[in-house]
């Protein structure tokens, strides 16, 4: 069966050319639209559905804010990503019976609440009801200076990647239901010139990394040793493919690595060197002895392949 990732590169052939407006084309964290005086309009879209992005019931069945904070907070790190800044958000939800009026108005207090915390003001939306299963979608539009924009595309052999916060067992240890999206992080990163490619950790560190390396037509050396562990009951194989950790990877010049290292503001905020994009023709990832770096099960969660788990793919 093919992966998500091979769907999405047959489907992303078939579609039109697109128009001159159309910057940043399906494929990136988000959609960029050209708008005048040197910005882009950024644009994405991502759902979460119950039992596969939170649990619905049992002790650890998420609370009803937590899956609409939840729900931003994804669409949130997206826009992180990019190196812009969120706007606006439209919300369309579909629940099963089981949630009434009550539930429905926590599970919007999440998102508001959120949204508040970022600047961003909800403008509309659907509400539907299915016969069973529950699946919420957030439209996020943000926007950035066109110049300043950062794509996966960007990493150079050489590069030195970046993570911040930490790795594995987010949803074990709750982390997916709390995570705060980096969009500050995100818009530093990119306003000051540091971020030459990005991602946001959504599927895996090393499916996403890997992400990275197919979008700049490099490879990575990865120091496992180096990775940030969430806790000290995290493995290494749960840093490098639990995902749900939202945080960004990104590739910065080896000559910037000093000057980023001192002027980074965020205290709050791990930053580590774990990787160096090296060359290759191919999207590799080797250890810092040249294995490669692999897991029988896969290297993160795909929604072909996978039955549990959450995640995205992008725009």
């Amino acid at each position: 069966m093919q992966t998500e990732d091979e769907f999405l590169e047959v489907l992303y052939k078939r579609l039109p050319i697109p128009p001159a407006e159309l910057v940043i084309p399906p494929g990136d964290d988000c959609a960029g639209l050209r708008i005048g005086r040197g910005r882009l309009l950024l644009v994405a879209i991502d759902q979460i559905v119950g039992g596969r992005h939170y649990l619905l019931e049992g002790p650890g069945a998420a609370k009803p804010e937590e899956v609409g904070r939840k729900l931003l907070a994804r669409n949130l790190s997206d826009i992180a990503a990019m190196g812009g800044r969120p706007l606006y958000c439209l919300v369309a939800s579909a629940l099963s019976p089981r949630h009434d009026d009550v539930w429905l108005r926590r599970f919007f207090e999440g998102i508001i609440t959120l949204a508040r915390e970022f600047g961003v003001l909800m403008i509309g939306g659907d509400l539907a009801v299915t016969p069973e299963d529950d699946a919420a979608s957030l439209v996020i539009i943000g926007e950035a200076p066109e110049k300043k924009v950062v794509r996966r595309s960007g990493a150079r052999p050489g590069d030195i990647l970046f993570s911040t916060g930490r790795f594995g067992r987010a949803v074990a240890t709750g982390h997916h239901l709390t995570f705060k999206p980096r969009c500050r992080e995100g818009e530093w990163l990119a306003s000051k010139g540091y971020a030459r490619a990005m991602i946001d950790v959504s599927d895996g560190l090393l499916l996403d990394a890997r992400r990275l390396c197919r979008s700049s037509g490099t490879g990575l050396r990865l120091n496992t040793d180096h990775i940030p562990l969430r806790s000290p009951e995290t493995s290494l194989r749960e840093a490098l493919t639990d995902g749900e950790d939202y945080e960004l990877l990104f590739a910065v010049a080896k000559r910037k690595t000093g000057r980023l290292a001192t002027a980074w503001p965020f205290e709050e905020t791990p930053l580590t060197v774990i990787g160096e994009f090296i060359a290759s023709d191919k999207p590799v990832i080797r250890d810092s002895e040249g294995a490669l770096l692999a897991f029988e099960g896969g290297e993160g969660f795909d929604h072909f392949t996978s039955m549990e788990g959450g995640g995205d793919s992008g725009s």
